[in-house]
């Protein structure tokens, strides 16, 4: 067992270590712990008690079921006291942050309400104007679990995108950060060494690297749909080793080459189809559009500005869509998720080829340490197809990522990730480190290592 998957296995046992849940009292619509007491809120019914965590939650809960017989008790933010809802003052301030979003704060006296407002700023509302207003939903407060963003888990794992809607017009914008390495060579599921490489090719692949930035931004112009606009800008460096014949003697010559610059642009939207209670299902879409270039060059001992083979090169070349769904639920301490994704790719592109069609199932499950931190493990599957059409300015018979035979495999992938949702803000920090558990390709293709994804998004109301 290499050090990488030693550390990897240590990090998911110490993750799962810490995923151990206290029981608290959750709400009876978003399910979330109530931690918040200032913000909390209760009905009675039938001398039942049912506990919220949000004045938001307790007015959501109740436009579904009828409160004509029961006791509406919302908490004064001056004292944690529960007065009664009819006869509270609210404040609506966005520096008064509330558990799910809607930054409502209740006092009892009009006095506090006031002079918290003028501290704070914000609007003043009567129960009866609340009560109205949470059907508009601009007001902040939504029926829809897509759109519970107030404690980290309600973000899937680094290493997933496009996982949940916006409301109505908000926007993110998010900066992520993906390095992956390979080491050595697969052929199928088995090590090859250079020797056995080096009787079909005159170029073995040692290591690789990627590291890829994105700049993502997602704009909601309703409830329902949220659009999405990715743009890379990646950077690849192999080593590799080539056989070469001087003076009848073999020789093995060390070299490297490299690329850099603009990635694919990818533009999308993801679109609801159910969301009641703590689940969620979403549609997800998104198409590539050919930036990246499919002509980059490097010296190489045997050609000055060679073509690099297509697994350096920083696009597809081809527009491409990607189809498929994200679901997700949530209990109080636990939420998880799953998300199927098809990537077709149309056409060939102008060097007369295009990469194999692409399926990922991811699955994840994550734990709310608390609002603010949690962590969470995924697995996930994927296949891609063949190469179709070949680059002719490419030798197959010089290196193994050059040949197209050599693409498209199998591949089962393990990773543990933590998500901090800085308090009081909208910024979210994400990090998760992950390493296959197997993998089988077609031919001779590099064997993939650990890999790590880290994030950055803003909410921007």
């Amino acid at each position: 067992m290499n050090n990488s998957k030693i550390i990897f296995i240590v990090l998911l046992s110490f993750s799962l270590n810490n995923v151990i849940a206290q029981k608290t009292e959750g709400c009876m619509y978003c399910k979330m712990e109530i931690k918040d007491q200032l913000h909390s809120a209760r009905a009675t019914t039938n001398n039942k008690a049912i506990n919220f965590d949000a004045i938001e939650c307790l007015i959501n809960y109740f436009k579904n079921n009828s409160s004509s017989n029961s006791s509406l008790k919302v908490a004064d933010y001056s004292t944690g006291e529960l007065i009664a809802a009819q006869s509270a003052t609210y404040l609506k301030s966005k520096a008064i942050p509330s558990p799910m979003g809607a930054n409502l704060s209740a006092f009892k006296k009009k006095v506090d309400a006031h002079k918290k407002r003028d501290e704070m700023g914000g609007e003043l509302y009567t129960w009866d104007e609340i009560s109205k207003k949470f059907n508009d939903s601009s007001f902040r407060a939504t029926d829809h679990s897509h759109h519970n963003h107030n404690r980290a888990d309600a973000y899937a794992p680094s290493g997933i995108m496009g996982d949940h809607l916006h409301p109505k017009g908000d926007f993110m914008v998010s900066l992520k950060h993906m390095y992956m390495s390979m080491d050595g060579n697969l052929k199928g599921n088995s090590s090859v060494s250079n020797e056995e490489i080096f009787e079909q090719y005159m170029v073995a692949p040692q290591k690789m690297s990627m590291q890829m930035y994105m700049l993502g931004v997602m704009y909601a112009p309703s409830d329902n749909i949220t659009l999405m606009v990715m743009q890379n800008l990646v950077k690849k460096d192999m080593d590799l080793k080539a056989m070469m014949m001087n003076m009848n003697m073999v020789m093995i010559n060390d070299f490297s080459t490299s690329s850099s610059g603009l990635g694919d642009l990818k533009v999308g939207a993801l679109f609801n189809l159910y969301s009641k209670g703590n689940s969620f299902i979403h549609i997800n879409t998104l198409f590539n559009i050919p930036v990246g270039s499919i002509n980059n060059t490097n010296d190489t001992p045997m050609m000055k500005k060679a073509k690099l083979p297509y697994s350096m090169q920083l696009g597809s070349g081809t527009v491409d869509a990607t189809l498929g769904f994200t679901y997700k639920g949530n209990t109080e301490s636990w939420s998880w998720g799953i998300q199927q994704l098809n990537t077709f790719r149309i056409g060939k592109n102008n060097e007369d080829y295009r990469l194999g069609n692409g399926h990922e199932l991811n699955s994840w499950l994550a734990y709310s340490i608390s609002n603010s931190f949690s962590t969470s493990i995924r697995l996930s599957g994927s296949t891609h197809g063949k190469i179709k059409g070949e680059d002719t300015d490419l030798n197959p018979m010089m290196v193994p990522t050059a040949n197209t035979n050599n693409y498209g495999g199998e591949m089962v992938e393990s990773a543990v990730g933590f998500n901090f949702l800085v308090p009081n803000t909208k910024f979210l920090l994400s990090i998760e480190a992950g390493i296959p558990i197997y993998q089988n390709y077609n031919g001779v293709f590099m064997d993939q290592g650990f890999n790590l994804k880290s994030s950055i998004k803003y909410s921007v109301l």
